[in-house]
């Protein structure tokens, strides 16, 4: 098997290494939790993405901009992508971009006011690009999800690019919020580095990728993410020098 590993500190690229100054340890889940919580990122970002392009062929940037529209958030496991602007009496619902029929379709809520819950939501999703102190790219997409040990939320900031052949696997943070939405209980970074992986050498496509994960001895629910994002797995080296295979949302051990 053909093996592409390319770390940022090693490609000279604009992102720096961060400090190795050992963090307080991360926030664990359990195995199974991981897998789901990065199918479900995968499924909401996926919605997002597509409803934005949806959206866009509709109304320019340049409109959507005038009119503050500035988030979103996917309900409905990601049936449902709904679009929030600055209204005079704070957040509302602008566009609802709908998957019920498989496709997307974009309406204009007759009612814009927001629930509590989608309040909560947004109000995370800000919390989340908030967060960033160390960026590893120009671009961050966010993800929210029920937190599934407590009533709040986790909130997702993941470092994003416009380049197919970089999988960007460091620089996410994961907050855990409040159920209200407005206060950062936990600040976890899921990397100690902007790591960047190449997909391809020599103009030939990798068939697996493989790295160093240094935050926790199991793979973080990003890896899974990732490995969704890009359909390719991902070999992961842990500090007990544990080597795990993530494809797709499955993971195994494959040798301590």
């Amino acid at each position: 098997m053909r093996t592409v590993a390319a770390l940022a500190c090693a490609m000279s690229l604009a992102y720096p290494c961060w400090a190795q100054d050992a963090p307080p340890p991360i926030r664990q889940f359990d195995l199974p939790t991981i897998q789901k919580l990065g199918h479900d990122m995968y499924v909401q970002d996926q919605a997002a993405w597509h409803a934005t392009d949806a959206l866009q062929a509709l109304h320019s940037v340049a409109e959507l901009q005038k009119e503050k529209v500035h988030g979103w958030i996917v309900e409905a496991d990601g049936r449902l992508v709904r679009f929030i602007r600055d209204g005079e009496g704070g957040p509302e619902a602008a566009y609802d971009i709908n998957y019920a029929s498989g496709k997307p379709v974009v309406s204009v809520p007759q009612d814009r006011h927001l629930s509590d819950t989608e309040k909560a939501q947004h109000s995370a999703s800000l919390l989340a690009i908030k967060s960033i102190t160390q960026r590893c790219g120009e671009n961050y997409n966010t993800v929210v999800l029920r937190d599934p040990e407590g009533d709040g939320w986790l909130a997702w900031a993941l470092a994003a690019t416009l380049n197919p052949d970089r999988i960007m696997m460091g620089g996410h943070i994961r907050l855990t919020v409040s159920a209200d939405g407005t206060a950062v209980i936990r600040r976890d970074a899921l990397s100690r580095s902007c790591t960047i992986l190449g997909k391809s050498e020599g103009g030939r496509q990798a068939d697996s990728v493989l790295i160093t994960q240094l935050v926790s001895d199991i793979p973080v629910e990003t890896a899974v993410f990732k490995s969704l994002e890009h359909r390719i797995p991902i070999f992961i080296s842990t500090p007990d020098r544990a080597l795990w295979a993530v494809e797709g949302d499955k993971i195994r051990k494959v040798k301590q």
